[in-house]
């Protein structure tokens, strides 16, 4: 996009649309574009989340971000049982804990957990009654809140970290910066090499997508995401958000592309699947049912422990 472009997306209303364009700019390496996202950030009169997008924007491009840091191979700290250790330690403290984790990795592997599918079954039911009370009193703090508060109120909600949950937004979509740019009701056309398979799966997914579309009042050809079709900050499928989307902001719709609404979803989400805090084994496998890649799970462990020093730091409150 160019600037002229992104210029004309953010005055117009689609969240999306205005992501993509902060997306753009933060791209672009000239004084322009980076004055651009300063006064956005700087604008009381716009939308907190959008100013904080734009405020992660200019951050990220900052050689002195974290990001940038783990991007050079700056080792962040880990996010370890849902502590943070600090970096700066004598050796043989640091030898001491490495050795440790290691051998309670070993450890976990070598456990085999028979009761864990009955345990998530079993408590799912009891979970989704829990879950929909939490709604209600979740809905009436996040209007017009920034996505660093949500996080903090889903954590105290549902006990799913916000570090981990700032980890899955980083991860998925680069903090709302890249919501990708596939047209949502193109993806989901059948073709004809399809396999069977993958027609019943695009005729699940576009139904499931029109009857999101419709929910919101929203024009299911103008939609973009992931090239799977994904949605929102969380790129959320389809048919996952059509059962488990959450209307976090009380105007009685989920939204997929609203932040509150899809805060209040993934941490919900995870909480259904067995989340617990401080436990490796649990969230290991709550996250599974987000995405099952070991390697994915690495990386979003790592960037939780990341932005948890922010957090430890206070960064919710500035």
């Amino acid at each position: 996009m160019t600037i002229k472009e992104c210029l004309k997306a953010l005055e117009g209303k689609h969240i999306g649309n205005r992501m993509r364009a902060i997306n753009a700019l933060s791209k672009i390496d000239n004084k322009e574009a980076k004055s651009i996202l300063a006064s956005i950030a700087n604008n009381a009169g716009e939308k907190p989340y959008i100013r904080h997008y734009a405020r992660r924007a200019v951050q990220t491009a900052s050689p002195a971000s974290s990001h940038q840091q783990l991007i050079a191979g700056y080792e962040p700290e880990r996010f370890i049982s849902g502590i943070i250790m600090p970096q700066k330690r004598l050796f043989l403290n640091r030898v001491l804990i490495t050795g440790g984790f290691l051998f309670l990795v070993m450890l976990s592997f070598l456990y085999i957990d028979y009761g864990a599918v009955s345990e998530v079954s079993g408590r799912q039911s009891e979970n989704l009654i829990e879950n929909d009370k939490k709604d209600e009193a979740l809905k009436v703090e996040v209007s017009g809140l920034n996505p660093y508060r949500l996080f903090e109120l889903a954590e105290n909600t549902y006990k799913v970290d916000a570090a981990m949950i700032e980890s899955l937004w980083f991860q998925e979509s680069s903090m709302g910066r890249n919501l990708g740019d596939y047209r949502i009701f193109d993806v989901y056309k059948i073709k004809k090499n399809d396999s069977q398979e993958v027609k019943e799966w695009k005729k699940k997914e576009r139904k499931a997508f029109i009857a999101i579309c419709k929910a919101n009042g929203f024009d299911s050809r103008k939609q973009f995401g992931g090239r799977y079709g994904e949605m929102g900050p969380f790129q959320f499928i389809p048919s996952t958000w059509l059962v488990y989307g959450k209307d976090g902001n009380n105007d009685g719709r989920a939204n997929p592309w609203d932040m509150a609404d899809a805060v209040t979803t993934v941490a919900s989400y995870l909480k259904l699947y067995g989340y617990k805090k401080e436990d490796f084994n649990r969230i290991k496998r709550a996250i599974a049912y987000y995405n099952q890649s070991p390697k994915y799970f690495d990386l979003l462990q790592r960037n939780a422990g990341l932005f948890g020093l922010d957090i430890k730091q206070g960064y919710f409150s500035k």
